[in-house]
């Protein structure tokens, strides 16, 4: 077995184990309370597993003001788990805007707060 052959081995073992979601004192539902929605808002997530992170097609049907509830299929089986929502990307951000629009709109964000 070569090493990139035991790599996807282990990958795919790490992710029987489960994924790592966060605790229920990082989701602090008393101060940030859930919102629902459906349909499903399609995203891609980082997803960590015990010995790995794999970025998953999903949806989230569940989110915080901090927080996300991803779902998402691997094989037969369904997973949902909540992740930061710093670890999920909609599609309309994928290729919304190149680094020279990103860099534009901030030059001009910043002369307008401070220009009248």
């Amino acid at each position: 077995m070569g090493p990139e052959q035991a790599s996807a081995l282990q990958a795919r073992y790490a992710r029987r184990a489960g994924p790592f979601g966060l605790t229920a004192e990082e989701l602090d539902f008393e101060r940030f309370p859930v919102s629902n929605g459906y349909p499903g808002i399609p995203v891609k997530a980082w997803i960590r597993f015990p010995s790995c992170a794999e970025l998953v097609d999903g949806e989230v049907f569940a989110w915080t003001a901090k927080a996300v509830e991803v779902t998402w299929k691997d094989g037969p089986l369904t997973y949902r788990t909540w992740v930061w929502s710093s670890a999920v990307t909609r599609p309309a951000d994928w290729n919304r805007m190149n680094l020279g629009e990103r860099t534009k709109r901030d030059s001009n964000t910043e002369r307008n707060s401070t220009n009248p």
